[in-house]
């Protein structure tokens, strides 16, 4: 390829034989060999600049524009924590997200062009965080998983299925019960967020 400049509005614009614009900016240094040098990454980081977002739109943000609707039965819960009322907490909270971000309408109906079923896997609520300078604990973490699998009705697949999701929180122990139910809520929150972000913009 054969270099040649051009002055436009005070800057170097470095051309190919073709007369076809690359690029512009002292980088040219007037058609020196070391300008040549030094255009020559300049347009190769300008092309994977452009390249990147590009990319990037594969993973997307938005679900397959054949699904247009999603099931989501009421969840499953295999922790063996002991508080029967997790489980619907969870499928309330992902039923509101769901409807908040609307990719995907939520409907009571098996004709549903998606299912969404969550099975709660592990409760906990004794993960030690901090501790004081008497060893006494202070503050404590609360982790809920579960594993989700998103199916397409329309062409009879699993988008995913059996994947991980974790939901955390910590709470100060001086709270005692009622930090601890707000720590849990937290940490259900943070589960349908993320299960929503995997299902609807993990694309």
């Amino acid at each position: 390829m054969v270099w040649r400049k051009s002055q436009v509005r005070n800057n170097i614009e470095c051309k190919n034989w073709n007369n076809n614009l690359i690029g512009w900016g002292e980088m040219c240094e007037r058609g020196s060999q070391k300008g040549d040098r030094r255009a020559l990454p300049l347009t190769g980081l300008l092309l994977l600049t452009l390249f990147l977002p590009g990319c990037y739109s594969f993973r997307g943000g938005s679900a397959p524009a054949h699904l247009k609707t999603v099931l989501i039965p009421q969840a499953e819960d295999n922790s063996g924590f002991g508080r029967s009322t997790i489980r619907f907490d969870l499928t309330n909270e992902l039923i509101d997200r769901f409807r908040s971000d609307n990719s995907l309408r939520v409907i009571d109906d098996s004709e549903a062009n998606s299912r969404l079923d969550v099975t709660i896997t592990t409760v906990r609520n004794d993960i030690r965080l901090a501790v004081s300078s008497v060893d006494r604990e202070t503050v404590r973490g609360v982790v809920i998983e579960a594993r989700a699998t998103f199916y397409d009705n329309v062409r009879s697949r699993a988008i995913f299925e059996g994947r991980l999701f974790k939901g955390e929180s910590s709470y100060d122990i001086s709270e005692g019960q009622s930090g601890e139910d707000a720590a849990v809520a937290e940490a259900i929150d943070n589960l349908s967020n993320e299960i929503l972000l995997a299902t609807v913009a993990d694309w």
